[in-house]
């Protein structure tokens, strides 16, 4: 019955082809049924029935031959319901396995999208340099290849250790202190329970030089970056904003919006979901801040270290 099943699907066409066959097939084995039945039954009965064999398969053909009928069609209905349950299950955990894919597809291309970014922001930086002060010049591209080196080591992680990340941002202010030796101040505020919570690579760094090129840069006595970091419950609360130029406008509010906040945004909602917040805000003293609120998750592969000064 299973087999004729899968040989006469009654979902494609020539459905009713299959549906008749089914029909005569299931009569035909219903009447094959009973007249096994019978025999079995008159060859252990104790005493020999007054009927002949043709009169008894003929009461039995009028009284159970619906019954076989019936009990056929439910056997092929629960092998079509096993069948496309299977079926169902597979689709889904194919479907599961291509969206799967088509977001790491995505989160690859959003990483390789940020590090050109910050990479040609940098040379162009040295080229400034070069003409004016060669020794510095060199400093940076020094610094600029150990932080290209750290980003090769995490390369196809998502996700690194909040240590990890805040060494990333170490490096990358190193280059923009010799940019800005007398502009700019950093203050690092990080709960030492934070350190080992996983967080985006390259979340801070985008999102420090935004703060830098858009609000300290600007001022002719600088200004100062703060990052901060803390556990919240179950959530780790990252904090990166500046006392430099408040509200954009113009260039900046094209700035301040642009490739390296998008990115960050998108990231966030490709890693987490509606599991993160991601929030612009103005303190009331003046600049620029961005809070991102993420489930707070860590790695037994990553113990925590004693934190990296900015």
């Amino acid at each position: 019955m299973l087999e004729l099943g899968s040989r006469w699907p009654l979902d494609e066409a020539g459905a009713w082809r299959s549906a008749l066959g089914h029909v005569l097939v299931a009569f035909a084995t219903g009447a094959a049924h009973l007249f096994a039945a019978l025999l079995i039954m008159r060859s252990v009965a104790p005493e020999p029935s007054p009927r002949s064999l043709l009169e008894a398969y003929r009461f039995f053909i009028g009284a159970y031959l619906e019954f076989e009928f019936l009990l056929y069609f439910a056997i092929l209905g629960a092998g079509y319901l096993v069948h496309y349950y299977t079926r169902y299950r597979t689709h889904a955990l194919r479907t599961a396995q291509l969206e799967a894919q088509l977001a790491q597809a995505h989160l690859d291309a959003l990483r390789v999208q940020l590090q050109p970014h910050f990479l040609f922001n940098t040379l162009h930086a040295i080229s400034a340099l070069m003409d004016d002060d060669l020794e510095q010049a060199r400093r940076m591209l020094v610094r600029l290849g150990d932080l290209l080196r750290m980003t090769l080591e995490t390369q196809g992680m998502h996700e690194v250790t909040l240590q990890q990340e805040l060494e990333c941002t170490e490096l990358y202010l190193d280059i923009e202190r010799v940019r800005f030796p007398e502009q700019l101040e950093v203050d690092l505020l990080v709960d030492p329970d934070a350190l080992e919570a996983l967080v985006p690579s390259l979340i801070l760094q985008p999102l420090v030089e935004n703060s830098i090129r858009y609000g300290v840069a600007p001022l002719e006595d600088g200004g100062r970056v703060t990052v901060s970091a803390r556990r919240e419950d179950d959530c780790l609360v990252l904090k990166v904003m500046d006392n430099g130029v408040g509200r954009p406008s113009g260039e900046r509010r094209e700035g301040r919006t642009g490739v390296g906040i998008a990115n960050v945004r998108a990231r966030l909602a490709e890693l987490y979901g509606r599991a993160q917040e991601f929030r612009v805000f103005y303190p009331e003293s003046g600049g620029f801040g961005v809070q991102i609120t993420l489930p707070f998750r860590v790695s037994s592969a990553n113990p925590p270290r004693v934190p990296a000064t900015l």
